[in-house]
């Protein structure tokens, strides 16, 4: 990157105190706080939306986001010749939540039932949020797709390692979804998935540690660019399966769902629908999906390194959830 011209900050109205220049961004220490500039290749429309979800966020009690600064001209972005350019709070003294860090991981959870709670009524107009897909249908175009990739992995003339595991434990993995597809059936999701259409129930959807900044007093959530509009116990999953897969596990589950509802309270019925979304095996359809859809070119050897290790994984993560009884 260049030296941050002073254009960028006079049109954020940014006075600048130290400017600290890092790997793709620039701290800015400005009388406001610490201000993070960078370049973005996000087009306008989706700046725009990111910025209304935050300010939605602030307004109904949640400001713990990296909040936009608005240009001169209102809008949270500038244009400087061909590149765009964003200013965003960055939160003093917060780093990534670390998964093995009690504390922080039980916040995290804390603060996720916060967010949920004040990430309300925002589909629509003035902020058209895209809409999620429903569980049903994205379980059974899963489950396609794998029967797909067990087609493709045994046309070849000779099968790799990775097709020879593949094809083992494919079926395995396709029971576990008719399972899932069967249990989430048997629950009243559709109608709790209307519900959250209709109310503007937004998700963050992408629950990564690096996406959740930590400090002792509070936890930013930032990136917004993957929110849309859906039940919001996809959230609560997501965050619980990266934790189980990231970590050692030493926090029961039950003690993470317990620190999500005293902020926000699962309605009557839901753990079934949560139980669901954790057993389906999103890692290993995600892989055979990389390998025979996308055509990546991956090296032999760490190919099949991947697959056994999502196996091995699999393992562990289904004993912790079973442990649960949800």
């Amino acid at each position: 990157m260049e030296k941050l011209s002073p254009v960028v900050l006079d049109a954020f109205g940014i006075s600048s105190r130290n400017i600290k220049r890092e790997k793709g961004y620039y701290l800015v220490d400005a009388a406001k706080g610490l201000v993070k500039i960078h370049t973005t290749i996000e087009l306008e429309e989706a700046i725009n939306l990111q910025h209304i979800i935050k300010e939605h966020l602030a307004a109904e009690g949640f400001p713990w986001t990296d909040r936009y600064y608005t240009a001169k001209t209102g809008q949270p972005y500038i244009m400087v010749g061909r590149e765009t350019y964003v200013a965003k709070h960055q939160p003093r003294g917060h780093y990534e939540t670390d998964l093995e860090n009690e504390l922080a991981v039980l916040q995290a959870f804390k603060m996720l039932g916060r967010f949920h709670m004040a990430a309300r009524g925002i589909g629509g107009n003035p902020a058209p949020v895209p809409l999620a897909s429903s569980l049903p249908d994205i379980f059974a175009r899963q489950l396609s797709e794998l029967n797909q990739a067990g087609k493709q992995a045994r046309r070849g003339p000779r099968l790799s390692d990775f097709d020879v595991a593949f094809i083992k434990h494919a079926p395995s993995m396709a029971e576990t979804i008719q399972c899932a597809i069967e249990n989430l059936s048997a629950t009243n999701y559709m109608k709790l998935f209307t519900n959250a259409i209709t109310q503007g129930s937004l998700c963050h959807n992408a629950m990564k540690e690096e996406n959740l900044l930590f400090s002792s007093d509070s936890t930013y959530f930032i990136d917004f660019s993957k929110a849309a509009i859906d039940l919001q116990l996809c959230d609560l999953a997501a965050l619980i399966r990266r934790y189980a897969q990231r970590s050692s596990k030493s926090i029961p589950l039950n003690h993470l769902l317990n620190a999500y509802e005293s902020t926000m309270p699962l309605p009557h019925g839901v753990r079934a629908i949560l139980h669901a979304q954790l057993i389906f095996p999103w890692a290993f359809v995600k892989l055979a999906s990389q390998y025979y859809s996308k055509k990546r070119n991956w090296t032999p050897n760490g190919l099949l390194s991947r697959m056994n290790a999502v196996l091995d994984e699999q393992k562990s993560y289904e004993n912790y959830i079973a442990v649960a009884n949800l």
